[in-house]
C-alpha cells in the first residue's frame, strides 16, 4: 500500500474497525494473516474461507488454515434457494459451461458473495461502523492483479451506519518475500507447493498454469476423472477449445 494508504488504515484501525482476512489457504493469504495479525489487535480480526464443496481444493486446506491462525475460521458455504449446499461443480453443472477469466462466475457466486454475506452478519453482531476486507493479491501475479487498487471504499457494501473497505496489504510483495514472511512466522505453507504446484486455489482452476493441472492430475486423479466426465456430459471444454484431459495429456506426452 501507499504510504497514505498505510496511515489511513492505521487510523481506522486505531479508531476500532473490524479487519477480515480473507484466506484461502495458499501461500498468499497465509502471508496475509501473518502480516495483519503484527498489524491489528486480534480482537479486531476476522478470518474467513469460501468452501467451494466437492473437495475441489487441495486436500486439507481448511486443516491448514486453522493450524496456522490464532481465530476461529469463519467458512462461507453457500447454499441454493432448495438448501443444499450450492457447490462448484453443481453450478458449472447447471449453467452447462466452465468459469472463464471474462466470466468469473465460480469467484462472485461461491467465494465472494458468500464470504462478504459472512463479514457482514459477524460486522453487525459486532457493530462495527468499518469493515476492512483484506485479500493476498499480489502485483507480481499478474498484470490485472498489478491494476488492482490497493485500498478503497467499496460503495456497494457501505451503508448509512458502516463504511467498508477493500484492501491488499502484501500487493507488492514477491513470492520469495511471502515465503519468507511465511517462515519468519515459524510455519510452513500449504504442502502441495512442496510437490510442484505454483499456486493453490483449486485443483483444477480454468486460470491454473499447466503445471498445476498436471499436478493436480497426478495428486488427485479421481477428481480429475470428475472433471473430465462433467466436460463431456455437459458438452463444454474446461477452456476455450481445449478440454482438461487434452491439456493434462498434452503436456505429459
Amino acid at each position: 500500500m501507499k504510504l497514505a494508504e498505510q496511515s489511513e488504515f492505521n487510523r481506522l484501525v486505531s479508531d476500532g474497525a473490524l479487519v477480515v482476512v480473507n484466506h484461502s489457504g495458499g501461500k498468499d493469504s497465509q502471508a496475509l494473516y501473518a502480516i495483519v495479525s503484527q498489524r491489528v489487535p486480534a480482537d479486531q480480526i476476522v478470518v474467513v474461507h469460501a468452501d467451494l464443496g466437492d473437495q475441489v481444493e487441495h486436500l486439507g486446506v481448511q486443516d491448514h488454515i486453522r493450524s496456522n491462525i490464532d481465530h476461529e475460521l469463519h467458512v462461507a458455504a453457500p447454499i441454493w434457494k432448495d438448501g443444499t449446499p450450492k457447490t462448484l461443480l453443481a453450478a458449472i453443472e447447471r449453467r452447462g459451461k466452465w468459469p472463464s477469466a471474462a466470466q468469473r462466475y465460480c469467484t462472485s457466486d461461491l467465494k465472494r458473495g458468500p464470504c462478504e454475506k459472512v463479514i457482514r452478519r459477524i460486522a453487525k453482531a459486532r457493530g462495527a461502523g468499518v469493515v476492512i476486507n483484506c485479500f493476498g493479491f499480489r502485483a507480481e501475479e499478474s498484470a490485472a492483479r498489478a491494476k488492482r487498487p490497493t485500498f478503497h471504499k467499496v460503495e456497494r457494501n457501505s451503508t448509512r451506519d458502516r463504511d467498508w473497505y477493500d484492501c491488499s496489504p502484501i500487493h507488492a510483495f514477491s513470492t520469495k518475500q511471502v515465503f519468507d514472511t511465511i517462515a519468519l512466522a515459524g510455519q510452513e505453507p500449504h504442502p502441495i507447493y512442496a510437490t510442484g504446484n505454483e499456486r493453490l486455489s483449486c485443483v483444477f482452476c480454468v486460470l491454473g498454469s499447466t503445471n498445476d493441472l498436471v499436478n493436480g492430475a497426478k495428486q488427485r486423479p479421481e477428481l480429475f476423472q470428475k472433471y473430465v466426465e462433467l466436460e463431456d456430459r455437459i458438452g463444454h471444454t474446461f477452456r476455450a477449445k481445449q478440454s482438461l484431459r487434452a491439456i493434462v495429456e498434452g503436456a505429459t506426452l
